[in-house]
């Protein structure tokens, strides 16, 4: 548990954008281990996220029609996905 590792979060990433990043890292062998379930109202019109595991740790996406998408995870895995995808 200790040392907490630190977090780093991306923001207003454009929906087009936050798709292929999700397509490109499933594809690339990482994989969802939560998910906003398909049965609710609202998913993917108003609200989605996923939590996916890779091998740097978990990254959280979080959709919103208004927010776009977001990406919450380790600084490690986050730093690793900018290295990777250089939009900012």
């Amino acid at each position: 548990m200790w040392p907490l590792k630190r977090t780093k979060r991306i923001e207003d990433i454009p929906t087009d954008l936050g798709n292929a990043l999700l397509r490109d890292l499933l594809s690339s062998g990482w994989r969802i281990v939560d998910q906003y379930p398909d049965h609710m109202f609202g998913k993917g019109i108003d609200y989605d996220s996923y939590t996916l595991k890779g091998q740097t740790g978990k990254l959280e996406f979080e959709w919103s029609n208004w927010d776009e998408w977001s990406i919450l995870g380790s600084e490690e895995s986050v730093d690793l996905l900018l290295s990777l995808y250089p939009w900012r």
